[in-house]
This record gives structure tokens, C-alpha cells and sequence, in this order.
């Protein structure tokens, strides 16, 4: 899934990261403060859902989305602090998917999301055996996670889950869990300092600091510390 998130409020556009990494780390997030640059991502990559604000420099935040509208299958949400049903009548008459006040309160951010989740397939070309086993390991990623529970859960055979896994996501059952829980670690490097890495590994659901350090460094090519150093650095 690739978002694109337009906001010239450098600090609102990074709430909005954070909360949506926070609750899909896998999906491809890219920033934009206005409409200029927008329209270059827009170009370069196959953007499923933008995140606009209305107030952008230069074009507006509905323009653009007039733009996206006619050029792309891309659906739209508006973002504005100003709570006007002027705006929302306006972005109502483009077909927007959805229209979020600032401060963007998390409940309805991950409301919205999960309305466009339904809507669109949790992830496209994907069983709906397929699709729960990753909604368990989305919850339960911080928890011990072992195929033969997954399977009956699902009720199919540990075999037929592993084989099904394999094939519609081109990777192992295992080589999932660790990748997902490796992009909830760095949601957590950024969102606490204060934690330790040792209490990293532990939420992320890895049973020694050690095995935690190595699939890090694996994925990420530097260990936590040295992507928790750069993040501060930067």
C-alpha cells in the first residue's frame, strides 16, 4: 500500500507518518509539502490513498485533489483545522473518501483506515485465509507466534498455511513475522527514546536481545543502536 501525505505543517505531517506507521509499519508512506512536489510522487510512484491538507502553499489541497481525481486512481482524504462545511461540502462534491479535522484525533484516523482497508481488500490479491493470519500477527506480533496456532485459527493445516503463505506472499510465515516485527521495532526506536533496547526487543515479540540485534541488522543493515543514533542525529 503506498499513502502520500501532502501537509506544509512540518510537524502535523509527521504526527500523521508516526500514526500510521504506528499501525501499518508495511505500508509505503510519502511526504509532500505541497502540491508541486506532490505531483512528482504522484509521477513516480502508484499512490493508493493521499492525505491532503486544504491550506497548501500555492495550489490548494482541494485543486490537488481535483488533479488526483482526474489523472490517477488514487482516493482522497482532506485534512483542514478549519472545521467548515463549506470545505466539506466542497470535498464532498469530488468524491472524497473521507474528511479528518486537525488535531487528527487516532481514533478516527485508524477508523478511516480500517473503512478503506474494507473497502479496498486488506491487501489486494490476497485469501481471506491469508488476509487473517496477517491481521493476527498485526495484533499479536509482541506475543509468542508459532504456525501450527495460526493454522487453527484459521482452520487449515500448518502444511497447506505454510505452502498458501509461500505462494501469495513470496516469502515464509517466519520471514513475515520477522519483517513485520522489525518495522514495529523501528516505530518504536523513533516513538521511545527512553526505551532500552532490550525492552524493544521485548515488545516487538523477539525472545533474546541477541536474536533481536541480528534480524535488525539483518533487515535494516546497522544494529538498533546505530538506527536509533542516526534517527536522533538527523
Amino acid at each position: 500500500m503506498n499513502i502520500l501525505i501532502v501537509d506544509d505543517e512540518i510537524l502535523e505531517l509527521e504526527q500523521l507518518v508516526f500514526l500510521i506507521r504506528q499501525r501499518y509499519p508495511e505500508w509505503e508512506l510519502f511526504e509532500a509539502e505541497d502540491a508541486v512536489q506532490a505531483k512528482k510522487m504522484l509521477e513516480n510512484h502508484p499512490i493508493d490513498l493521499s492525505f491532503l491538507d486544504i491550506r497548501l502553499p500555492g495550489e490548494s489541497g482541494l485543486e490537488l485533489c481535483a488533479y488526483i481525481r482526474e489523472n490517477y486512481k488514487s482516493e482522497c482524504v482532506m485534512i483542514t483545522a478549519h472545521a467548515d462545511f463549506q470545505y466539506a461540502q466542497h470535498a464532498i462534491k469530488l468524491h472524497v473518501f473521507d474528511y479528518l479535522v486537525k488535531p487528527i484525533i487516532t481514533e478516527e484516523l485508524y477508523r478511516m483506515l480500517e473503512n478503506y482497508v474494507n473497502k479496498y481488500g486488506y491487501i489486494e490479491g490476497l485469501s481471506s485465509d491469508i488476509q487473517e493470519v496477517i491481521r493476527i500477527i498485526r495484533e499479536d506480533f509482541h506475543s509468542k507466534i508459532n504456525l501450527a496456532d495460526l493454522a487453527s485459527q484459521v482452520h487449515v493445516s500448518p502444511n497447506y498455511l505454510s505452502r498458501k503463505f509461500s505462494k501469495e506472499l513470496g516469502m515464509s510465515f517466519q520471514e513475515y513475522l520477522i519483517k513485520y516485527r522489525i518495522e514495529m521495532a523501528k516505530v518504536f526506536l523513533k516513538a521511545h527514546p527512553e526505551w532500552s533496547i532490550q525492552k524493544i526487543a521485548e515488545e516487538t515479540g523477539f525472545a533474546s536481545i541477541y536474536h533481536f540485534s541480528q534480524s535488525f541488522k539483518k533487515h535494516v543493515l546497522e544494529t538498533p543502536t546505530q538506527y536509533r543514533e542516526k534517527l536522533h542525529h538527523d
